[in-house]
Parts: C-alpha cells; structure tokens; sequence
C-alpha cells in the first residue's frame, strides 16, 4: 500500500509539473460601464428600483493552464447600488472587488472566444444615500440617525458569469468583455422599511493583456 501511495504521488507530481511547464501567465487592465440595479424587499419600494450607471476599472492576471482553459483574478474599483425607480430614493455603493473566473476558450486564430463562470468578494469603499432633496448622505450618518434610509453592511458577494473574446494582435491582446454579477449576499443593514438588498451589475468592459513569459506551448 505504501509503494503504490509513492507511485501515485509521483504521477501527481509528473501531472502537476507537465501543467506547470504548459502555463502561460499574463497581466492586464480593464475598464468600462457598470449598469447597477438590486433585487431590494421591503415597505419602502413598492416595484423594482432603478438603474444606476456607473463605471468599473482594475487590473487583471490570467494563468493559461491549457488552450481552452484558464483561471483569472481582477482587483477591480466597482460602481454598484440602484437609481430611484419608481420612488425617490437611491443608493450608491463603490467597491474594491475581487473576482475569481474560470474562462473557458474557443480559440479561432487570433480571436479567442471564452466563456465566465465564477465567484467575487466585494469591501464598501464608498456608499452614498438620496432621498428627493437630500443629496449624497453618508451612509455613516443614516447609521448614526438609525433612519429608515437604505443602510449596508459593508461587504458583498455573489456568483459572476459571462462572455467576450479575445484579440491578439502580436504585442498585446484585446479584450471586449460582457459580464453579470449577481449578488448573494444580503446587504442591508437592520431597518423597519427595508428586509434585504442584493445586488444585481451588467459590466461591459474593454481591456489589454501582456504575456509575462511563455514556459510552454
């Protein structure tokens, strides 16, 4: 028993050192619109509340495992929340967000085809009320009031999925991407009019990736 634990060790080692050698690392930029709504419940919101159009903008690194398929990590600043809607009252969060992707590729010559499909961590950096007349309130003084405004716990998760394609044009690679983040996490603070918030963001993003080295082909 104990060779054969030896035995299928070393073929792991040989597996995980021949995917090594076939990796293909890579860094990039991206930026773009972010079309922010959420899936809010509660006394307040009588129907779905409005868009809120904002932007998102980071940097990127890729790990090409094989031909069709890698992993990626953005460190994004992201725009999220929702417009007013059919009442008077808005909610404007900005985040520094962390997705993690599988991207799954069809490559056509230069152009690449891929797929999304992952999962993302988000940490408030920013986060703006409005209410008719009221103006950009910090979401730390509607805490410090205990007002029935829209308050939020600070953090954010969800699932992310999508589509774009890849253009390598020899010293660098464009991308066009089109991605969907959809919010699990409930983030509403404690509030009498308001049960929960979960975010919802359409993100079209552009961007340019740089190989770091080629170990393989």
């Amino acid at each position: 028993m104990r060779r054969l634990t030896l035995h299928l060790v070393a073929a792991a080692l040989v597996a995980a050192a021949s995917s090594a050698h076939a990796q293909q690392l890579s860094w990039g930029v991206r930026g773009g619109v972010s079309l922010a709504t959420a899936d809010v419940k509660g006394s307040l919101f009588d129907q779905d509340v409005g868009t809120r159009t904002g932007f998102h903008l980071g940097i990127l690194g890729r790990v090409d495992i094989s031909k069709n398929f890698a992993i990626e990590t953005d460190v994004l600043y992201s725009q999220k929340g929702f417009g007013e809607g059919n009442g008077d009252v808005s909610l404007a969060l900005d985040y520094f967000e962390i997705p993690i992707l599988a991207v799954i590729k069809f490559p056509i010559g230069e152009l690449s085809p891929h797929l999304y499909l992952g999962a993302e961590l988000s940490l408030e950096a920013s986060c703006k009320v409005s209410s008719g007349d009221i103006k950009d309130i910090s979401c730390d003084d509607v805490r410090a009031e205990a007002s029935d405004f829209p308050r939020t716990k600070g953090a954010d998760s969800g699932l992310v999925f999508g589509a774009g394609v890849d253009w390598d044009i020899g010293f660098t690679t464009l991308l066009l991407d089109v991605m969907y983040d959809y919010g699990l996490t409930n983030i509403a603070d404690v509030g009498e009019q308001i049960d929960s918030i979960k975010t919802r963001t359409l993100l079209v993003s552009l961007g340019a990736t740089w190989r770091i080295g080629r170990t393989g082909d």
